[in-house]
Formats: C-alpha cells, structure tokens, sequence
C-alpha cells in the first residue's frame, strides 16, 4: 500500500462495480479512508442491493484499507446528503468526493422524444447528483482549506454522439464543474472531471448493438477486437492522483481516460471574432455585410 491519499476521507459513489470499484480500491491502496457508496442497482437502474457495496468494502478490508458502505441513492438530494454525512460521521471530515454513480437510462432518443420520466432521472442521476454533493460537502472542504471534487463525464458531452438529452447533462456537469473551479480558486479546493472510456457493466450492456451496427458498416471480427474497449482498473490511478498533493494547481479540467491514454479536453474560448463600430458606439450589421464576413473571418480557410 502506499500513503499518498494517507488521512483524507473519499466519497466514491458508484462504487460498487466497475470505474467506481476501481477508483475506491486505488484510493484506499493509497491510504484513503473510503465511503464506498453504491445503491445496489441492475445496470439499468433497477432495484437497490447492499451486496455490491458491501463486497467492495470487504475486499478494501482485507488488503489492509479502511471502509465503510453506503447504500444510498445519489440520484436525490436527501440520498446525497446522507453519504456525505456518512463520511463526517464515521471518519470526521469528507476530503474527496468523486461523483462517478451511473446507469444506462433510456434517454437518449436522437429526436429528443424522451418521455418526461426518462428525462428526469437523466437529470438527477448524472447531473443532480453532482449539485446535491458539491452542496453537502464543498462547505466543510472550504472550512477546511483543502478538499476534491471530481465528477464523471463523457464523451457524450461532446454532442457527438447521437444522445442531445445525454450531451445537456454531461456538458452541464462539466459547466458546473468549470464554474466552481473559477469561483473557488486559490481556495485548496479544486474541481475537475473525467470522461472515462472503459469496459463496465453499463458498457457490456450496450456493447452487442454497438457491435451490431458496426458489423452492418462492414467491420470485421478483427476490426471489432481493436475497439474493445480497456478495463476499468486503467482509469483508477489518474483520479486517485487528482486528489495528490502534486495536483494541488490542476483544477477545471476535464481528462480524457482510457487504458494507458489521458488526453486533457480544450476549455471553450472564443476562435475567431468580428467587431464593428462607429464614433457613436457599436453598428448594426446588414445582412449583405455577413454574407461576405462571416465566412471570411469567423470560418477561414487553412
């Protein structure tokens, strides 16, 4: 084991399978005190277990780590505040808190015809559920003058991905996340995400009509190898070093995360610009003005 994380006290939602699990071994291996929160659900989102929770919490135990479970729903405030108070109340502080928890909802319809109950727990579980955490814990992080809050995203957010409803709440947590960074700077709290790219259950769920569809475009079985994706073990060391002492000045980013690859995601600045103006002030533009500008100066040929 190490002591890098050695004294602090992270919150992992999700924490039962996949990127979770693997985020609360690593942080744990690396002295952390661990909540290791995880309802209990099917992929999908469906019923509620304590087993997930509990193995993770006995399999952190045994390699000599310290753990707690927690069973609540982050996908609601009360649920939020609870595994936040699960933290202070068993270990006497909540250091990090990792908003990872996540389960594949069929909100995703490309002409944004969700149903409204659909859209909803979209909302609470990937986007609620960072609000009501940075709620419950930022307040004892400030207090403190040191604290980490990281939240999961994707590669949804990027609006690439066939998902509108997807890429409003995963772009949004990155939002919020950016805001907070700027807000909060210089505070020794920090705020960053990541956009893991592993094989998990929420994966494997969706993988055969991913391969599906690639192999009606013509993707062989060797080609298909090539885009399996890496386990989830692989995204665990650079979150667990985003809570480090060593990225103390690293706060407002967004990394990419997949096997041995981290790519640091662009912030949103502006590219190319167009002013005009009089004596008296800022001018109108006609419209035969932007035929000719606007390809011209905001979309130039390279």
């Amino acid at each position: 084991m190490g002591d890098r994380l050695q004294g602090r006290v992270a919150l992992v939602t999700g924490a039962g399978n996949g990127i979770g699990r693997a985020i609360a071994l690593h942080m744990a291996s690396e002295g952390a005190s661990v909540v290791v929160n995880d309802l209990g659900t099917s992929v999908s989102g469906v019923g509620q277990s304590a087993a997930a929770a509990d193995a993770v919490v006995a399999e952190i135990g045994d390699a000599g780590g310290k753990a707690v479970a927690s069973h609540d729903s982050v996908a609601e405030g009360e649920g939020c505040r609870r595994a936040v108070a699960k933290a202070v109340e068993t270990y006497g502080a909540c250091d990090i808190v990792v908003a990872n928890a996540g389960a594949v909802v069929r909100a995703a319809d490309p002409a944004v015809r969700d149903d409204d109950d659909s859209w909803r727990r979209l909302l609470d579980l990937y986007l609620g559920q960072k609000f009501w955490l940075t709620r419950e814990a930022l307040p004892g992080m400030l207090e403190r003058g040191w604290g980490r809050m990281i939240f999961a995203t994707s590669e949804i957010a990027r609006g690439r991905q066939r998902s509108p409803s997807g890429a409003a709440v995963f772009s949004g947590a990155v939002g919020m996340m950016r805001d907070l960074a700027f807000m909060h700077g210089g505070s020794g709290v920090t705020f960053n995400a990541y956009a893991p790219g592993a094989a998990t259950r929420t994966y494997h769920e969706v993988a055969a009509q991913i391969a599906a569809g690639q192999r009606v475009g013509g993707m062989t079985a060797e080609m298909l190898a090539k885009h399996r994706l890496p386990g989830p073990e692989f995204v665990a060391p650079m979150v667990s070093w985003l809570c480090t002492a060593a990225a103390d000045a690293v706060t407002g980013e967004v990394f990419g995360l997949s096997g041995g690859r981290i790519n640091r995601w662009t912030r949103l600045e502006d590219a190319a610009s167009l002013a005009k103006s009089e004596a008296a002030g800022p001018a109108l533009w006609s419209l035969d003005e932007l035929d000719t500008l606007v390809p011209e100066h905001l979309f130039p040929r390279h």
